[in-house]
């Protein structure tokens, strides 16, 4: 997780109490009060009021928006009750005009001060909320208690009028029942682009198998690449995947065949005397896919996910590998040949993905035969079945 240099201002300000009190006078007003909550990550401020969150994780900014806005909604309630009582006393001529000015200036410098505030680092953040919000509360209930000892004072005994009040129960804030206005977070997301680490391991199929007489359990590929998940807006559920990866294929021939690539096509030399223990055709190859994906979750690998698209590469580096023992059956022996064995340098295909919360399933199948015609072997289709983890930044 990147460090995170937090600053969030909820903004209630001068002009939105005057809006208040104006509305406690009976006043109109159309001024909608608003929240505004900033994440300054890296230097870069963040506005929380937009679907734009890129740079932290969408678990922290849900607990930091529902803390703040929890809290804001307690004391937004709690200032208008105390609005309410200093007119009610002022109403009854039960108070000064300048004092009741001083209370609610009070007020405003209270709830200005505990509504903004600045964290420098985002280590013990919930307990930093918890004690400046204790801190504001604590001020409060001070103004709180000496609009007691006026009501007191004077014998009055405030009751709001039924209905007037809606306490707060969940994340918004409200205000007269006859004029609620109500401030919703938008849905985050931690954006509309994912980079995605690939690496994924699997079996290959050369047709069925019968021509080169493959082993399919020795017959492996793995691949490794960073990939790029682009969601179509910062809502949908579909996106494009693309990237680039490395790919290492190899196909476990009988251990007493030979493969050599003849002007005349591929010839298979048995060896029935053979002391070889491994004897493999290899290639190597940089490959694109592009695939049109879709998840259930907004987060590309947050949960399950699949996808059907386009691949295609470039082979390079064929070779083949025997490992024998010498004559005395004493040391092994490992030989490599490299040569083009006629193999297709360019392919392409179809392929499919299934996820699960980054285990990623991978089907591929290559539209061109693995060999070129000059090989002089029947057409062969790679089919090719993976298990990997794609890991988001």
């Amino acid at each position: 997780m990147k460090k995170v240099l937090l600053t969030a201002t909820v903004l209630f300000g001068t002009h939105f109490m005057t809006n208040m009190v104006a509305q406690q006078r009976g006043s109109t007003t159309d001024t909608v009060p608003k929240v505004s909550i900033k994440i300054e990550v890296d230097g870069t401020q963040i506005a929380i009021n937009t679907p734009d969150i890129r740079t932290i994780s969408e678990k922290e900014l849900d607990e930091v928006i529902k803390k703040i806005t929890r809290n804001a909604q307690k004391i937004a309630h709690k200032m208008q009750l105390m609005i309410q009582r200093i007119e009610y006393l002022r109403e009854q001529n039960a108070l000064d005009p300048r004092e009741a000015d001083s209370l609610l200036k009070e007020i405003v410098e209270a709830v200005d001060e505990g509504l903004a505030f600045s964290k420098m680092s985002k280590d013990n953040w919930k307990t930093y909320l918890d004690d400046h919000f204790e801190k504001t509360n604590d001020q409060l209930e001070r103004i709180e208690d000496r609009i007691q000892e006026l009501e007191n004072g004077a014998g009055i005994a405030y009751q709001p009028p039924a209905g007037n009040l809606k306490k707060p129960d969940k994340p918004g804030l409200y205000f007269k029942r006859d004029s609620v206005h109500e401030f919703k977070f938008p849905k985050y997301s931690s954006g509309h682009k994912a980079s995605v680490f690939h690496f994924s391991f699997g079996v290959n199929q050369l047709g069925d198998n019968s021509i080169l007489n493959a082993d399919l359990l020795r017959s492996w590929t793995f691949a490794i690449g960073l990939h790029g998940n682009r969601k179509f807006t910062k809502t949908s559920v579909a996106g494009l995947y693309y990237g680039l990866s490395y790919r290492w294929t190899a196909f476990g021939l009988p251990n007493e065949v030979r493969m050599v690539a003849a002007p005349s096509g591929i010839q298979f030399v048995n060896d029935p005397q053979s002391t070889a223990t491994h004897s493999r055709l290899r290639s190597q190859s940089i490959e694109v896919p592009l695939l049109l994906t879709f998840s259930h979750k907004k987060g590309f690998i947050d949960g399950f996910y699949f996808g059907l698209g386009m691949f295609g590469g470039w082979r390079f580096n064929n070779s083949t590998f025997v490992r024998d023992l010498t004559a005395n059956n004493d040391m092994k022996r490992e030989t490599v040949t490299y040569a083009n064995f006629h193999i297709n340098p360019l392919y392409a295909g179809a392929r499919a993905i299934f996820g699960v919360r980054g285990v990623t399933a991978t089907v591929s199948y290559e539209f061109f035969s693995y060999f070129r015609e000059r090989a002089n072997l029947p057409t062969l289709n790679l089919l090719s079945f993976t298990l990997g983890i794609d890991l988001t930044d």
